[in-house]
């Protein structure tokens, strides 16, 4: 998961001048870290989402191809990220970065308005699907998921250029996991994160749990092809 002249909202930044972001997105607040969840919360995407999904091209889509339409359609991302102390952490996004009707790529530095480079764990990224379809290979391919040995990425070990050291809450491992918000034609809220390992979690609002839909790969030979997943294509929960 979007006035007056003295108060314009910023226009994200284009993927092509971002390397470093700052944050914390002021249209998004920051969420406490839960104790029962070490891994991006729902309360987070719902925020995001609703912001993201209000800006220009973010959901437009070819309903009869269910495709992005090159030139109308937008996908925007942010970089996600823990700040604070190691008893006392909250959830963060970066201002958004501008990218493609089909891509975004989000920064792996960020500035933090409150806290310093030795406070700040940069830990996944958030983005929008404008026809709502799930996570595909050139997602699983980005930062934090690792295309040739997904098992043992990088992520795993829950360090990224940049970071400090790995991010710890009350000394148990922060899970490094991206995002992704969209708008189905019902006006239905699809909410989605998936892992560096693969497995890919969409949120039940009926059950009020994440539900893990597969464990999927980048198809490597062919980006544009949908990722391998150990039960086949992924399918969305319909509620």
């Amino acid at each position: 998961m979007f006035v007056g002249c003295a108060a314009t909202t910023p226009a994200p930044t284009s993927v092509a001048a971002a390397k470093t972001v700052r944050g914390p997105w002021a249209e998004i607040p920051a969420v406490e870290m839960p104790a029962e969840d070490r891994s991006i919360p729902i309360d987070l995407l719902r925020d995001v989402a609703e912001v993201l999904l209000q800006r220009p091209g973010a959901r437009t889509c070819d309903r009869s191809t269910q495709r992005p339409i090159k030139g109308l359609s937008t996908e925007y991302c942010a970089t996600v990220y823990v700040a604070g102390g190691r008893e006392s952490l909250s959830w963060r996004v970066s201002e958004p970065v501008l990218g493609s009707h089909d891509r975004c790529s989000a920064p792996l530095h960020v500035e933090d308005h409150d806290h310093p480079a030795s406070r700040v764990w940069v830990v996944g990224f958030i983005h929008n699907h404008p026809c709502g379809s799930p996570p595909s290979s050139l997602d699983l391919l980005a930062w934090p998921t690792d295309a040739v040995d997904p098992m043992t990425a990088m992520a795993v070990v829950r360090l990224v250029p940049g970071n400090p050291a790995p991010a710890l809450f009350k000394g148990l491992a922060v899970e490094m996991a991206s995002a992704l918000v969209a708008e189905l034609a019902d006006g239905t809220r699809v909410y989605l994160r998936y892992f560096p390992t693969g497995e890919v979690e969409q949120w039940s609002g009926s059950r009020r749990r994440w539900i893990l839909l597969g464990t999927c790969a980048p198809t490597l030979s062919q980006f544009g092809a949908a990722p391998r997943c150990t039960n086949g294509p992924l399918r969305l929960l319909r509620e």
